[in-house]
């Protein structure tokens, strides 16, 4: 059996009893951090700007759009998928360079939403997707996100398309289907970092996942062995025969890939993270403060060049791959949140100058060259002509460098707050932390808000 079959047949014969408690408790808390965001991002500009798109495009009854009001599956998981990467911090795996639970968990809800399925049937479904991107993310890596595909919008179609056929409850052969049927419609360029745009790959993933699904299960046709071949999937998107079709098969059932999930302390590009606690960790210890610095030289992976675009940004999505803004934001602010990542608070005077205090450098296997690359050494020169120096290998909410559940709840209220008042809020994540024991109606009436 081929490696796409050998997926859907996974997809299709694996339930929610299967999965271990602890990558089930993963799981939730994955969701969670997700649902937290999205809250947050459906009252973001480019959440406004996408609700606007799908009440004129897709306006329907049967799918909830978070905070906004309903839509067909299709518009509320293209709607939903954008709120949750609209500022960047949404979650990521630790070993591949994808954020799963944006493009992801909104398509397993949009078509549960559909055939009334219950809370544990969309974390059946949501797990399983985590899975399937996983394993493609990894078997086309590092080529096919070399070459300048964005895996979050490519990769994570085929994890959206998963989960909906899960919940869906196709066989194998409807699962294979809706691979195929994916395989065609997903795409999304690296190019576009730092647009509007990048958020709407997660959206895009969950809509093509979404119609791939719901064809698939009325019987449309594509090609059941999309993965393999010549010019199957995985030889197209990776140049120089980059596709490892084992890592597809390999301990399937007996590892989980919602335990790599890490979670971001902060909006922004995940390879700015690990420059950023270690500088608030030493100006807490040293008792530094923004006037006592000279300089703050950043040392990275070479890989990060190309995600950090902007040293001197224009704009809070600008901000979000600014390594310089990151770091001066951290020096005013101590713990940059989603009130520092605005374009009122990029423009201050004070932010700008802090801004030119950073300068950056990249070295080519930084720590030995871990996967993706997200360790960071910072040096600060002190006015008086000290320097002190540290480095952090991890990224801080990575399972190698986890931070604590009260951190990560902590961000979730910062996020649910701005659009839900307290109780509410609560009442989500509460929800959430229990998803398996409910009924999705339960889940929806929160978050659609009114």
């Amino acid at each position: 059996m081929g490696e796409t079959a050998t997926l859907a047949t996974f997809v299709a014969d694996t339930t929610l009893g299967d999965v271990p408690d602890d990558a089930q408790d993963h799981a939730k808390q994955a969701i969670r951090d997700y649902v937290g965001v999205a809250i947050y991002g459906a009252g973001h500009e480019v959440g406004d700007k996408i609700t606007k798109y799908v009440d004129r495009c897709n306006a329907g009854e049967e799918a909830s759009v978070f905070v906004r009001g309903r839509a067909t599956p299709a518009g509320a998981a293209l709607a939903n998928g954008t709120f949750g990467h609209a500022i960047d911090f949404d979650d990521t795996f630790e070993s591949i360079v994808l954020h799963p639970t944006s493009p992801i968990f909104p398509a397993a809800l949009a078509v549960g939403e559909t055939i009334d399925a219950t809370g544990a049937d969309v974390l059946e479904g949501y797990v399983l997707g985590c899975e399937v991107a996983y394993r493609i993310g990894h078997s086309t890596y590092p080529e096919h996100y070399d070459n300048g595909w964005h895996n979050t919008g490519t990769i994570g179609s085929f994890g959206a398309a998963a989960a909906a056929a899960s919940v869906l409850g196709l066989d194998a052969d409807g699962v294979a289907q809706a691979f195929g049927i994916v395989a065609s419609g997903s795409s999304s360029l690296k190019k576009n970092f730092g647009t509007m745009t990048k958020p709407l790959h997660a959206g895009h993933a969950a809509e093509q996942g979404v119609r791939a699904a719901l064809l698939a299960e009325d019987g449309f046709t594509a090609d059941g062995e999309i993965l393999e071949g010549d010019i199957g999937y995985g030889e197209v998107m990776t140049p120089d025969d980059g596709y490892e079709p084992t890592t597809i098969t390999t301990d399937l059932g007996e590892t989980w890939a919602v335990e790599d999930i890490g979670y971001k302390p902060y909006p922004s590009g995940v390879i700015t993270h690990a420059a950023m606690e270690a500088l608030r960790n030493l100006c807490t210890e040293v008792g530094i403060g923004v006037e006592d610095v000279a300089t703050v030289r950043v040392a990275l992976d070479d890989a990060a060049s190309e995600m950090l675009h902007h040293e001197r940004p224009a704009n809070a999505l600008q901000a979000k791959f600014s390594i310089e803004f990151c770091l001066a934001a951290v020096l005013l602010s101590d713990r940059p949140g989603v009130g520092e990542f605005t374009d009122e608070y990029v423009h201050r005077d004070d932010v700008q100058q802090t801004i030119r205090l950073v300068e950056r450098e990249f070295e080519e296997n930084l720590f030995g060259g871990q996967f993706a690359g997200y360790g960071a050494r910072v040096t600060v020169e002190t006015t008086d002509g000290e320097e002190h120096v540290t480095e952090m290998r991890e990224a801080p909410g990575s399972p190698s460098n986890p931070v604590s559940d009260d951190r990560l709840r902590a961000k979730f209220l910062e996020c649910a707050e701005a659009r839900f008042d307290q109780e509410r809020a609560e009442a989500v994540a509460d929800c959430v932390d229990t998803l398996d024991e409910r009924s999705l109606s339960t889940f929806t009436d929160l978050v659609r808000g009114g």
